[in-house]
């Protein structure tokens, strides 16, 4: 018989589907960024005749890297972490604590997600200034962080009692 509750394993499954697409998204995103910076060097260096569309998607593909990892394929231990107080209390008080700290920032985040729309509703009518994508679309990425901070926060306070919180959190 089978342990745990019933369609864990398809969850885990799907779970680890969502983990490795989120992971090519992430090395494509690198991939562009540093193409990009290659096609600059080799424009600038080799040409004598630089091209501005390189350094504009190279930052917005940086923008990308950074919030699409730190949203999707950065564990929740490896995100900086104070822990100078929570380590000298008991287990059953450090997931306490644990899941208060992942609430409050949860809680922030989730306060700050209407007007984060809002305003990229507000500026998807401006464009970047060579490869006109509108700047509501390329600072979307944030929304999607933000929505993804609250989903793992959500996520860590409702895992088990019996397992611990990472070390690093």
């Amino acid at each position: 018989m089978a342990s745990g509750p019933p369609g864990a394993h398809q969850r885990g499954e799907v779970v680890e589907k969502l983990k490795r697409w989120a992971d090519f998204a992430a090395a494509a995103l690198f991939s562009v960024l540093f193409l990009a910076l290659v096609v600059q060097v080799v424009r600038r260096f080799v040409f004598d005749a630089p091209a501005a569309w390189t350094e504009e998607l190279a930052a917005i593909a940086f923008l990308w890297v950074i919030f699409w990892g730190a949203a999707f394929t950065l564990p929740l231990d490896a995100h900086a972490a104070v822990d100078v107080i929570v380590p000298r209390f008991s287990p059953p008080w450090r997931r306490v604590l644990y899941a208060l700290g992942l609430a409050g920032l949860a809680l922030c985040f989730l306060w700050m997600l209407p007007g984060t729309a809002d305003y990229l509703a507000f500026i998807v009518r401006e464009r970047t200034p060579v490869l006109g994508w509108p700047l509501g679309i390329v600072y979307s990425v944030f929304l999607v962080f933000a929505v993804m901070v609250i989903v793992r926060c959500l996520a860590g306070i409702a895992r088990p009692a019996g397992r611990e919180p990472p070390p690093g959190a």
